[in-house]
């Protein structure tokens, strides 16, 4: 049960979407200090959801003839899971091995009717876009000086609507609500389950060790949303294998933080072998997870209709920035547009008594999305197992940030501790991999019989062969043994650069309290601020 009410507040939420019910006495939250500051209460947001998750998995399990469990969570972990990128080492040494992707085109510039908007390009082909358009450098003087010939309104139109560009004009609450998208995001369910057909040729059957043990998965994701449900699934026995194109987009850290438990594979879905080879996998899987945007399947003949005829018992995840059906499906964005157009950068911002809006130091609204797209797999899968036909699931980064937007309080009714190497230590599993030994932070759902684990570590797009198939026996001669254990790394002191900190803000602009490229002089001043308000 639930002793916060945001926690409950979170998990209700959820526990709504569903077409089950789903029971909270399995549920303990252990109490833990917030690392994240922010009248969003973002580690109950993330112990609600996950806990949800939880309790997903666990009915799925049952109905596997697993038996009945009951799930721990810790209150502080949860908080740690909104933040893998930066959480996460190999050798003792930080995963963010890159800082191409710290640009200013990630920031928050100042309109010239006195609002704001936020850009981010992110990769090459869309920062060159936005810069070409903005006709400036990618530095944060030249894009200012650019953005203030314009209103927030006017870029929006032109950027977002019109090119199809990653900007948002910073709002509040109360005007996201009162436009068009706002008002039919928030109708919405946290998520989105539908069936189709009836038809019934594959079912899961029993399990023997894991709840979703059997379960395939193929992973058409990228950056961080999409990618965490495949993470969450394979931490419960999915086989997922990742699909990635030959020559695309990628962030290392991003990639690394969030492919753990899978099998990569390079091809080419748009040339004739690479769809074929698509095709063969959907053709036997239990699920396709896609962060494309709604019509980018349909252009390569692989529209929902399409799918289930491929298969008519897929289950079909989508993750977009906006809602499906809603006035801005198809546009693009990145957790930072969809918290600046909710009125969630106004919500923390003000409540921080900021002058000028930054995100929070979480990417809340990208892995609790994945959090959302997992449970809401699961839970069809659970569906299907009776019902039988072809399911679409579908969640957003701008719903989950609506509803992040209800789970406020004073940001100061509350201590806050930095994470540190003692986190890693209490906290901390080590899992040897071919690159070296991988430190991260224990799963956040500890199950009572079936332990969260990653078989696989994080390994490069390609490691695999694409003709890699479905693992053949999924359950192997006995229970699979946990490959993680509580890390030696953290207590024999061989981390090497990892700084306490309270969350580092996704922005590449100099602005917020501290955000990715700020000088070493902000984070030692929150350092002190907190440490002298609690001491």
């Amino acid at each position: 049960m639930f002793s916060h009410p945001v926690q409950k507040k979170a998990y209700d939420a959820v526990a709504a979407a569903l077409p089950f019910a789903i029971d909270p006495a399995k549920i303990t939250v252990e109490p833990g200090v917030s690392y994240l500051p922010s009248p969003i209460k973002l580690h109950d947001y993330a112990a609600g959801v996950m806990a949800a998750f939880g309790s997903v998995v666990e009915y799925l399990g049952r109905l596997r003839g697993l038996p009945s469990q009951t799930m721990m969570l810790n209150r502080r972990l949860c908080g740690f899971h909104l933040n893998e990128l930066q959480v996460q080492l190999l050798n003792g040494y930080s995963v963010m091995l890159d800082t191409w992707p710290m640009g200013a085109d990630n920031g928050c510039y100042r309109t010239k009717d006195g609002r704001y908007v936020w850009t981010i390009g992110l990769f090459p082909h869309l920062v060159n876009a936005l810069l070409g358009h903005l006709q400036c450098a990618n530095i944060p003087q030249a894009i200012q000086a650019a953005v203030e010939k314009h209103s927030a309104q006017q870029l929006e139109d032109e950027v977002a609507a019109g090119l199809n560009l990653a900007l948002g004009m910073v709002r509040t609450p109360q005007e996201w609500l009162a436009h068009p998208q706002g008002a039919a995001t928030a109708k919405l369910p946290l998520f989105d389950i539908r069936q189709r057909g009836s038809t019934k040729k594959r079912v899961l059957g029993s399990a023997k060790y894991r709840p979703l043990e059997g379960v395939r998965v193929v992973d058409l994701t990228n950056v961080v949303a999409g990618p965490t449900a495949g993470f969450a699934l394979a931490e419960q026995g999915a086989d997922v294998i990742l699909v990635r194109k030959p020559l695309g987009d990628w962030v290392t850290p991003i990639y690394l933080s969030v492919s753990w438990g899978k099998k990569t594979i390079l091809t080419d879905i748009k040339s004739p072998d690479g769809k074929k080879r698509f095709v063969d996998l959907l053709a036997s899987a239990d699920v396709l997870l896609s962060s494309n945007r709604p019509d980018a399947l349909d252009r390569l003949g692989l529209s929902e209709a399409e799918l289930a005829e491929i298969n008519p018992n897929l289950i079909y995840g989508s993750e977009s920035f906006a809602s499906l059906g809603t006035p801005w499906a198809g546009r693009r964005g990145f957790e930072q547009i969809a918290q600046a157009v909710t009125g969630t950068q106004h919500v923390h911002s003000e409540g921080l008594g900021l002058n000028a809006p930054t995100v929070t130091p979480a990417l809340m609204n990208d892995h609790l999305t994945g959090y959302l797209l997992a449970i809401a797999v699961a839970a069809a899968l659970a569906e299907r197992e009776e019902k039988g036909g072809f399911w679409r699931v579908d969640t957003s980064l701008t719903r989950c940030s609506t509803f992040g937007n209800e789970l406020v309080g004073p940001v100061d009714d509350e201590p806050y501790a930095p994470v540190s190497v003692q986190d890693l230590i209490d906290h901390g599993v080590d899992q040897v991999s071919p690159w070296g030994t991988f430190t991260r932070f224990t799963p956040p759902v500890a199950f009572s019989h079936t332990p969260s684990m990653a078989l696989r570590p994080p390994s490069w797009p390609g490691t695999d062969p694409d003709t890699i198939g479905w693992t053949a026996n999924p359950a192997g001669e006995g229970p699979p043994s946990v490959p993680h254990f509580p890390s030696k790394v953290a207590r024999e002191g061989r981390i090497r650069n990892f700084v306490p900190n309270f969350g580092i803000e996704d922005r590449g602009d100099g602005g917020g309290v501290v955000g990715l490229v700020s000088k070493p002089e902000a984070l030692e001043a929150q350092l002190r601020k907190y440490a002298a308000a609690h001491a």
